[in-house]
């Protein structure tokens, strides 16, 4: 439902240029396609971008610290609504880890610095923190991004340089750094000048539907043409997953 309805709202049947959509959230929506060929898969990404399971995690609400930078040993962030912090939404969540990559303050494995070290304070006066708990939770959602986007660009038989145009779509979409994003491996590692942000594309295709009948007849020839990848029965499924749960770029190469 909502990948045919992005499909409309960005016209990816009728692209000359090799085009990706990813619709992130709880299953996160991936489509390569290119002269009339699409290919498509589903990634079981669980809600921990959209805070579920994450200790100090919430949706992208008032009061939620939506970008946050490490700058001389402190932490800089801000809210939406510029009100107290009460937790981090996912585009938080993402410049957070990137940070604490860059600054040597977390391994890729999410392991902290200080290797015993459990849990790391974040916003003292507030008393936000994240865990290690936390840091699995999101290296698992985030492996499901990662394995989504590198098996279907593979499946196509193209590398993230070959994408002229990644249509970024979902809740949080809007407010992604898309530098950090790529830094993490929560995106793939395509151009960020060629990165465009598209917001609920969703609701904006299934408005169009609705209210055209060519439209609707378009999508409903497309969709049956799709070429679906079932994720967990790709043979080497597991290792990408693996690599993917790891805070560091995705390869440029595969293919």
């Amino acid at each position: 439902g909502d990948v045919a309805a992005d499909l409309v709202s960005i016209d990816m049947a009728s692209q000359n240029e090799v085009v990706m959509l990813v619709d992130v959230g709880t299953n996160t929506e991936v489509v390569v396609g290119h002269a009339g060929r699409l290919v498509a898969a589903s990634c079981p990404a669980g809600p921990a971008f959209e805070g579920g399971g994450i200790e100090y995690g919430m949706p992208g609400f008032e009061g939620a610290i939506e970008s946050i930078q490490l700058k001389d040993g402190h932490i800089e962030y801000s809210t939406i609504g510029d009100i107290a912090p009460q937790g981090i939404c996912g585009s938080g969540l993402i410049d957070l880890l990137a940070e604490l990559r860059n600054h040597d303050l977390m391994t890729p494995m999410g392991v902290f610095s200080e290797k015993k070290q459990r849990k790391m304070t974040i916003i003292p006066e507030y008393g936000i923190t994240l865990s290690r708990d936390d840091a699995s939770n999101l290296a698992q959602a985030k492996a499901a991004n990662f394995c989504g986007q590198l098996i279907v660009m593979r499946k196509f038989g193209i590398n993230p340089a070959d994408v002229k145009h990644l249509y970024l779509a979902g809740g949080f979409a809007n407010y992604v750094d898309v530098r950090n994003a790529v830094e993490i491996g929560f995106l793939a590692p395509v151009p960020e000048e060629r990165i465009v942000k598209i917001g609920n594309a969703a609701l904006q295709g299934a408005r169009e539907v609705l209210l055209s009948r060519k439209k609707r007849e378009s999508i409903e020839h497309l969709v049956k043409g799709i070429e679906h990848v079932e994720l967990e029965t790709t043979p080497d499924f597991f290792e990408v997953f693996v690599e993917g749960c790891q805070f560091k770029p995705m390869p440029m190469e595969f293919v």
